[in-house]
This record gives C-alpha cells, sequence and structure tokens, in this order.
C-alpha cells in the first residue's frame, strides 16, 4: 500500500513539473532591435489570454508564425525574428503560448490545446484587411515546432511548416528531459511521469507525437532542421520526421549545432535554407 502510494504521489508531483513552469518574460521587445512592431492580445476559443507581437514587412508575400520553446516565451526567438526581417519577405506573428510568458493558462500541453493559440492567430490575420489575402507559414523551435507540425495538421491555412530541434515522439521527449535534468530512467519511475502527465491533460501523447502525424501536412511543405550535436532532443528524431512526412519535404542536419543552436552555428545558411524552402513552397 504504501509503494503504491508513493508511485501516485511521484505520478502525481512530477507530471505537475511537466505541465506548470515558472514564467520566463524577460523585458526586451522587438524595439530594442530597432523593430517596428504592434502588440496583440488574442483570445482562444476556449477563453484564453494570448500575448503576442506583429511585426509587420513593408513589402510582405507571407506571414510567418513564430513559436518558442518549452519554459521560454517570445522573446527567446527576436535574434530569429529580426533576421527574417532583414532578410525576408514576411509580417511576423511571435506569440508566448498558453502557460507561458504573458499569456494565460496555467497549463503546458504540447500542442492538445496550443493548437486553439494558433487558431486565434489564423482569426486575427482572417480579420486584417491588410493580411487575410497573405500565404501563412509556421516556424517553431523545439517544443514550438512540434506544435506547429500540430497546428498545420489541423488549419489547411498554413501553407509551410519549419520545424527546428522538434521532438519527434512526446513520450521519448519527457523522458529524456527527466533523465537529463534528474538522471531519472524511464523505468520504472520515468514512465511514471508520462502517465501522469497524459492523465493530467486528458489526452494520449501519442496523438501529440509529430511523428504520428505530419505525414497529414503533405502536400503542403515541412522543412526539419536539426543540430547534429543536440543532446536534449538527439537528431534521430529529425530522421523519424523527415521519414514520416510527405512530400515536399526537406532535412538539413546542421553539424557541430546544439539544440536549438543552428541559427547561431551558421545565420547565412539558416537564412538561405528557411527562405529558400519557403519561397520553393510559394511557387
Amino acid at each position: 500500500m504504501a509503494f503504491s502510494f508513493l508511485c501516485l504521489l511521484w505520478a502525481v508531483v512530477g507530471s505537475l513539473w511537466i505541465i506548470r513552469q515558472p514564467r520566463y518574460s524577460p523585458p526586451s521587445t522587438p524595439g530594442d532591435y530597432g523593430l517596428a512592431w504592434e502588440s496583440l492580445t488574442l483570445a482562444t476559443e476556449d477563453g484564453v489570454s494570448i500575448a503576442g507581437w506583429l511585426i509587420r514587412h513593408p513589402r510582405p508575400s507571407g506571414v510567418l508564425i513564430l513559436l518558442h520553446g518549452f519554459g521560454t516565451g517570445k522573446a527567446d526567438l527576436l535574434d530569429v525574428a529580426h533576421a527574417f526581417h532583414e532578410r525576408t519577405p514576411y509580417h511576423l506573428v511571435l506569440i508566448d503560448l498558453r502557460g507561458h510568458g504573458e499569456s494565460g493558462g496555467r497549463r503546458i500541453s504540447f500542442g492538445h490545446r496550443e493548437v486553439l493559440d494558433i487558431q486565434a492567430i489564423l482569426a486575427f490575420l482572417e480579420s486584417d484587411s491588410a493580411l487575410k489575402e497573405l500565404p501563412v507559414f509556421c516556424y517553431g523551435i523545439s517544443m514550438g515546432g512540434a506544435i506547429a507540425v500540430l497546428a498545420a495538421v489541423r488549419f489547411e491555412q498554413i501553407r509551410a511548416v519549419v520545424a527546428d530541434s522538434a521532438y519527434a515522439d512526446l513520450g521519448k521527449a519527457i523522458a529524456g528531459a527527466l533523465r537529463m535534468t534528474y538522471h531519472i530512467p524511464r523505468f520504472f519511475i520515468g514512465q511514471l511521469v508520462i502517465w501522469g502527465t497524459q492523465a493530467r491533460l486528458g489526452c494520449r501523447l501519442l496523438n501529440l507525437s509529430p511523428v504520428r502525424q505530419i505525414r497529414k501536412i503533405a502536400p503542403r511543405g515541412v522543412l526539419i532542421i536539426h543540430g547534429m550535436e543536440d543532446r536534449t532532443v538527439p537528431p534521430d528524431a529529425a530522421d523519424a520526421l523527415f521519414r514520416a512526412a510527405g512530400n515536399p519535404k526537406e532535412l538539413w542536419l546542421v553539424p557541430d549545432a546544439e539544440h536549438v543552436a543552428s541559427f547561431y552555428k551558421d545565420q547565412e545558411a539558416y537564412l538561405q535554407h528557411v527562405a529558400g524552402f519557403l519561397s520553393h513552397v510559394l511557387r
């Protein structure tokens, strides 16, 4: 009885760490990079307030939605956003996903409810006469890349996805985080946290694993970027996503790059890959 109680307690406590992270809200804004920006406050279908920024381009060819990773926020993408604004012809939308930054929501659900955050962005774009006719693309890093895949599966308005350092299997990603952070093996202790997380979300983690969904994006495009030295999400996740995706698709493995560090390893090559792929999709 005592053992069963301890197992249950660990599943509850461990899963709580997974779905709730300290809020990361640095004071940085696009203005710190010399960019003109508009503050966004969007309401989701389930009543969550989503905070975001819109950075307009003077000669846009589309709209690029940028999604951050686990436990971070929209400010984490300002370096990338600045480079995209300077070198690519897209309006940029950055948001704090629910449970992060300045947005509402108490839980991180790895795409289960975050797709509603993306839906709120799409509704906003549709309501703006200067934005509604433009093609929409989605870019994400780490968890944001996985959510970008799930959102594109659900919303056909998203013409292409760029996923950088995305995990393929959510259960493996959680087990890997527990192993790296606390040296906890998946069997048996780590698996309790995975089961607890699944119970809290009310959704099978397999359904939130991009490798199970990514094929449904075709014939829209997918670009997968991954660092070869990524120890947080090993590069075999990128191989699995690429194999599972339909065409058009592209895989770029970046030598010597660690987790979400490919942009900083070679910014010129990074911009060329992303801009080239999105231009190819438009053609």
